[in-house]
């Protein structure tokens, strides 16, 4: 198989040539436009690829793709061991379930291979001989070293988990009704390519083989990939194609989605793929490019065969240069954006393209560096120790911030000064006595049951607990009462709390809501479903002070 390439930049150019590929191939086959994206406790990346065994067999493999700092780790004789459990489920419109689950382990990693952003787990499963062709895929990965966060989690002992749904198409026959027809591309990441060869690749070969040591599901290329690669069956038309007839050539068109940058490239098939053509089989095509002169960003890759008729592709591919870039999923990079950009400064950040959305947060970091000469961005670097104490702490950190509200608190300003925290409150006037304290800053601690004094239980007359002969009374305040009237028909008071004090106005690393408030703010966070995820019940900041 030989390759030309041709390379070319402009917008116009690629308006042309994009609606030029789509008219030769007016069958673009359904599949997974972009990887599929885990969330939950930590993110993975899943492939979806559907391979036809014959015309009437299909399989559907489901790779999967974790970083190794996004792992827990047991310690073991020669390392550190990450374990997970992999579940998979495909369910036809009938009803019909298929099922794979089976566990994953890791080599004994070091301790700078365990905790490396640039290092990952591969590994999937494989649906052989599905017999339906569309339906619901489930893909379920849970860390076997890694409890949920909570009281009650903790208790149950429910492991930290990735999730992700999509729906999922097959066409009925890997055949076009005229004209050859591309197979899902199975990406490839360091792939001997020239060692390989393709006449002894088959069907046992893609199932189990080593072709899957080198999967790569994230489709990301650039600072751990310097080429792109990829594998891929392309049927001939029912019948075959007669070897004195010319087979249409393959073009290759990759752009990047700001559309200002196209490479464009020609797949020639060689004589053993005119040779399994004229047989009626499918010739494997592994093709590969440079993509060092590709720019950071998102990019769409469209392979079309240039008969004018058959099926093609299309993927999204992803060009990372820079190791922060890398080590950031594209839900932390917008979760980020939410927090740092106001305004019309938030609406272009949400509407711009990944290389842009970087590009801004890289900009905005940059303008708060109060020393670029050292090489070392304080205020980021900062912001990145807080976020991963988030993720691993305080309830994790996703597209629209953190999953919980200290974790929102701790970006903004920092650890607080004191924590005070009841994990399981002995009555209600612990929350109530915490609540207090948000509004009078210098309310004395209340240490025990006998402190707080005895209850009202059995009576019609409302309760303040903050001024009564047998116990040490609180200073009065309007706002907590107020407050504790719109409680009072709540189930329970004696939920989880934690009370975040700043006596020194935290630590801002930037303007946000919470910044250049004077001192002594007060936080109550109240875990209301206990689960393990704290709400913020109230703050002298936005309720005021007395």
């Amino acid at each position: 198989m030989a390759a030309t390439t041709n390379r070319f930049r402009g917008v116009f150019l690629h308006i042309v040539l994009t609606f030029f590929l789509l008219g030769l191939t007016p069958r673009i086959a359904r599949a997974v436009l972009v990887p599929l994206v885990g969330k939950g406790h930590f993110p993975s990346r899943v492939e979806v690829i559907n391979r036809w065994r014959s015309e009437d067999r299909l399989d559907v493999l489901v790779l999967v793709e974790v970083d190794n700092a996004d792992l827990a780790y047991d310690k073991a004789d020669r390392g550190l061991l990450g374990r997970l459990n992999l579940q998979v489920t495909l369910e036809g419109p009938d009803g019909e379930t298929l099922a794979e689950s089976h566990p994953v382990r890791t080599r004994p990693l070091s301790e700078a291979e365990a905790s490396s952003s640039t290092l990952f787990q591969r590994f999937g499963a494989i649906f052989e001989d599905v017999p339906f062709r569309s339906g619901r895929l489930r893909v379920y990965l849970r860390d076997v070293n890694r409890v949920k966060p909570g009281l009650l989690n903790q208790m149950r002992g429910q492991l930290a988990s990735s999730e992700c749904t999509t729906l999922w198409y097959a066409e009925n026959t890997p055949r076009a009704d005229r004209g050859i027809a591309l197979e899902d591309p199975l990406f490839l990441s360091t792939a001997p390519l020239e060692a390989w060869n393709p006449d002894h690749m088959d069907d046992s070969d893609l199932s189990g083989g080593f072709i899957h040591d080198y999967s790569n599901p994230a489709r990301r290329f650039g600072l751990t990939a310097d080429h792109l690669q990829l594998y891929m069956p392309v049927w001939p038309p029912a019948g075959g194609i007669p070897l004195d007839q010319d087979v249409p050539d393959l073009r290759v068109q990759i752009t990047n989605l700001d559309m200002d940058f196209v490479v464009n490239d020609t797949i020639v098939f060689d004589k053993r793929g005119k040779v399994a053509f004229a047989a009626g089989r499918p010739a494997g095509v592994f093709y590969s490019l440079d993509m060092s002169i590709f720019p950071e960003g998102l990019y769409r890759l469209n392979l079309a065969p240039l008969g004018g008729f058959g099926r093609g592709v299309l993927k999204d591919i992803e060009v990372v240069w820079q190791l922060g870039h890398l080590g950031r999923s594209r839900a932390e990079v917008i979760g980020t954006g939410r927090m740092v950009f106001h305004g019309g400064q938030m609406d272009r950040f949400l509407a711009a393209s990944p290389a842009e959305q970087d590009g801004m947060l890289d900009d905005f970091w940059a303008g708060l560096d109060t020393d670029p000469a050292d090489g070392v961005n304080v205020p980021e670097l900062e912001f990145r120790y807080r976020l991963a104490y988030v993720r691993q702490f305080l309830g994790g950190f996703g597209e629209f911030g953190a999953y919980d509200a200290r974790g929102e608190v701790f970006l903004l300003l920092g650890p607080p000064d004191e924590v005070q925290a009841e994990r399981l409150p002995m009555n209600e006037r612990d929350q109530e006595d915490a609540l207090v304290k948000v509004f009078r800053r210098f309310a004395p601690d209340r240490e025990g049951a006998w402190s707080k004094g005895s209850s009202n239980e059995g009576t019609s007359q409302p309760r303040d607990p903050y001024d009564n002969s047998d116990g040490i009374p609180l200073p009065s305040s309007v706002f907590a009462q107020e407050h504790l009237g719109t409680l009072r028909y709540r189930a329970s008071l004696n939920h989880a709390f934690e009370l975040w004090k700043y006596d020194g106005g935290g630590q801002p690393l930037f303007v946000n809501r919470f910044a250049h408030k004077g001192m002594g703010q007060r936080f109550l966070f109240v875990d209301r479903s206990g689960s393990g995820e704290y709400e913020l019940e109230s703050s002298n900041l936005i309720q005021g002070e007395e």
